[in-house]
């Protein structure tokens, strides 16, 4: 597991190519007939199973939940707007919008310890840090020219890790004591072994796994790998001869990873859906153990994020429509709630 300008021709052209709690084990390997369904429990009936972006061209990419509030976050590819609402109410609302601090698009996003909003601008190669309590921007960073700052994840110490997807390169963002921001160039792609391939959506999502690793997905390959925080050695995941491709965004709770997997690659095999994946502890090895799909389906799943309800939020994003030119397949826009178990 989240592209204007001088970046819409070669995203075009990608899109020709390439694809931006837990649920109970069923102990075999998932097939085409066993997705699950979001639907029952009595505990989650309170709360919709799905939320409304508003806008008839918003496409939306990121979201962020802040565990705090009960609030979640979303972004715009098509202008950059941002948007919040609350679990348990249907609709999100502008939260700041379109052209504010030179934001035009939005990629990954997530919240840290302290309710910092992080939102990636994919091809406009930035990165920036909101305070989520009064709206105020902290700070702007930018990545390698010619890159897409695609997703982001944030370690229990407040460092920060963010995939460029279409350069080599992990960056990683520090914050210091006078409150000073850092992006620096961290892990060199090139150099730790993974199939980086130039021209295609490469590395995309990532997620923090204890204090110690990370996990990153690879769109083009469907691969998954392992990342050593303090070293950089990375490691291919064996996921037992299968694939994720078209991985977007990852999300991780109790050993299990879920993976949003869109449809920007012409996969047959691969619908859009969430694909959950069991993890070994020495994160060497994952299992496919289900796949979550809703009862009306996904539309380009894009980014996820878990609440504190036993839910995993997914963004209908339609970005295979945004990429490719054309308008939305349904409206209005919106945010599945998919119940885990």
């Amino acid at each position: 597991m989240r592209l204007f300008a001088s970046a819409l021709a070669a995203v075009t052209a990608l899109a020709l190519t390439a694809a931006t709690g837990s649920q109970t084990a069923t102990g075999s390997e998932p097939t085409a007939g066993s997705e699950s369904t979001a639907g029952s429990g009595a505990a989650t009936a309170r709360l919709p199973d799905h939320y409304v972006i508003p806008g008839e061209k918003a496409f939306p990419t990121g979201v962020a939940y802040d565990p705090r509030s009960g609030h979640y976050y979303v972004g715009s590819a098509q202008d950059g707007t941002l948007y919040r609402g609350h679990v348990r109410k249907p609709t999100a609302r502008v939260w700041s919008p379109s052209g504010k601090d030179g934001r035009s698009f939005t990629a990954g996003m997530t919240i840290d310890g302290e309710g910092r909003l992080y939102v990636n601008g994919g091809g406009t190669g930035t990165l920036r840090v909101y305070d989520t309590s009064n709206g105020s921007l902290l700070t702007t960073l930018h990545g390698t020219k010619g890159g897409f700052v695609n997703d982001v994840t944030v370690a229990a110490d407040g460092t920060a890790y963010v995939t460029d997807s279409f350069k080599p390169v992990v960056y990683r963002l520090t914050e210091d004591e006078r409150g000073r921001w850092e992006l620096e160039h961290w892990l060199d792609v090139d150099a730790s072994g993974i199939d980086w391939i130039d021209g295609q959506h490469n590395l995309n999502g990532i997620v923090v796994v204890g204090t110690d690793h990370l996990l990153a997905v690879q769109s083009n390959t469907g691969k998954l790998w392992r990342v050593d925080r303090s070293t950089g050695r990375t490691a291919e995941v064996d996921l037992g001869g299968h694939t994720l491709v078209n991985g977007d965004a990852l999300a991780w709770r109790d050993g299990r990873l879920y993976v949003t997997q869109g449809n920007l690659y012409a996969d047959p095999d691969t619908q859009p859906q969430v694909t959950v994946v069991e993890m070994n502890d020495a994160l060497t090895h994952g299992r496919l153990v289900d796949r979550l799909v809703p009862p009306e389906g996904l539309l380009h799943p894009s980014a996820a994020a878990l609440t504190d309800h036993n839910r995993l939020l997914v963004v209908n994003s339609q970005y295979n429509r945004w990429v490719a030119g054309l308008p939305p397949e349904s409206l209005p826009f919106t945010v599945s709630s998919l119940p885990l178990g």
